[in-house]
């Protein structure tokens, strides 16, 4: 089973071979793949995400709007009236970030988030996701990324082999050597 099989039976968008996924009646999955979503080039960024909610209740049970999720992402109030197709592709890929955050997931799966977020997004996630009282799938080939924000792995060995961990990746390594 590799990567994205493993993603997609988690989510429920594959059927498993065999056995049985229960999903409890609680879980709002979030999704950031590394296809990305299209989004509505004739909408203004506010719009994207007010289209999903106007305001989220986070872990803390802190209200939190759109337009302030958009300023800690780095989309500034002046910002945030563009139309996204002034936007560039980074900052297209931040957005599609904010709508996966926006459904206020408590179990949110990032798949190679740092492959297309630049360094002061990836902070700025870092940031959220260490406050995050969800469940966290992070897919990445990140070190550092990985090291500040997981403490169990499951290190895909090939043929159907998935180990199960409780170290940080870099503690794994040391292990493995």
């Amino acid at each position: 089973m590799g990567k994205s099989t493993f993603l997609n039976i988690i989510t429920q968008s594959l059927e498993p071979d065999s056995g049985k996924i229960n999903v409890g009646e609680t879980i709002v999955y979030g999704y950031f793949t590394q296809k990305g979503i299209q989004l509505k080039e004739d909408k203004r960024v506010i719009e994207v995400l007010k289209d999903i909610a106007e305001v989220i209740v986070m872990s803390d049970n802190n209200k939190i709007t759109a337009s302030q999720l958009l300023e800690h992402f780095m989309f500034p109030p002046n910002m945030q009236y563009t139309y996204v197709s002034k936007l560039s592709g980074g900052e297209k890929r931040r957005l599609y970030l904010l709508t996966i955050l926006m459904k206020n997931p408590n179990f949110l799966i990032l798949d190679e988030p740092t492959n297309d977020l630049d360094l002061l997004t990836l902070n700025k996630l870092e940031e959220f996701l260490l406050d995050f009282k969800g469940c966290l799938i992070l897919v990445s080939h990140d070190r550092y990324f990985m090291d500040k924000l997981t403490d169990h792995l499951f290190i895909f060995k090939g043929n159907g082999v998935v180990k199960d961990e409780y170290s940080s990746y870099s503690e794994y390594r040391i292990k493995v050597k």
